[in-house]
């Protein structure tokens, strides 16, 4: 049986050059340094809250911030394959 969160990784764009990772959902991860910034959570955080309620947005942008920062960090241990 898979998870729903089987293949994660092939719902996010990579610009490596840019130092930037962008999910289907809109949200943009930027990495500095070692640390991921989501450019426009509040935004996604809203998106987030009509469809799956607020108790839940807060926690999911935060989650996706790190699956971000991950791929931006090393790609391809994460299982990463270019399109």
């Amino acid at each position: 049986m898979k998870s729903k969160h089987t293949l994660w990784q092939s719902r996010w764009q990579l610009d490596p050059a840019a130092a930037l990772a962008v999910h289907d959902c809109g949200l943009r991860v930027r990495l500095q340094g070692d640390r991921g910034t989501a450019e426009n959570a509040a935004e996604v955080v809203q998106s987030f809250a009509a469809e799956h309620g607020v108790h839940n947005a807060d926690a999911m942008v935060l989650r996706l911030v790190r699956e971000g920062t991950r791929l931006l960090i090393d790609p391809h241990a994460r299982g990463w394959r270019e399109n």
